[in-house]
Formats: C-alpha cells, sequence, structure tokens
C-alpha cells in the first residue's frame, strides 16, 4: 500500500513541478509587466515636468544678457576708474 502511494506520488511529481514551473513564470511576468508599466508611467512623468528645449533657450538667454550686462558694467566702470587717479 505505501508502495502503491509512493509510486503514485512519484508519477504526480513531474506535473507538479511543471505546474509549479508554469505558475512561477506567471508571477514573473505579472511583475516584469507592472514594474514595465510604472517605468513608462515615470518616463510620462518625467517627460511632462521636464522643461521644453525652448525653455532652456529662454533661461540661457536671459543668463546671457544678465552676463553681457554685468560685463559692461564691470568694464565701464573699470574705465572710470583708469582715468581717475
Amino acid at each position: 500500500m505505501t508502495v502503491e502511494l509512493l509510486e503514485n506520488l512519484m508519477g504526480l511529481l513531474p506535473e507538479m513541478l511543471l505546474t509549479a514551473v508554469i505558475g512561477f513564470q506567471a508571477f514573473l511576468f505579472r511583475q516584469v509587466s507592472e514594474a514595465r508599466r510604472e517605468h513608462l508611467e515615470l518616463r510620462v512623468e518625467i517627460a511632462k515636468n521636464y522643461p521644453s528645449h525652448a525653455d532652456f533657450e529662454r533661461a540661457l538667454d536671459k543668463l546671457e544678457s544678465s552676463l553681457r550686462a554685468q560685463l559692461d558694467t564691470h568694464f565701464s566702470t573699470l574705465q572710470q576708474r583708469i582715468r581717475t587717479p
């Protein structure tokens, strides 16, 4: 009786192992799909909040004009300081 039970269990072992492997693959597939979806949502969120090329151009133009104004002021006062001993 125990030998027959053991033989039946040994016969079912490959099927149980295959079922476990398929179940684990389904679990992994679900996890990977969820991670991909979250990654895509994060990329969309970053794209919404990321400044556009035009924003960068405007910021650089402002910085350039500010730098030019500061340099012009510096050099004009430098010339005045050189003229008046």
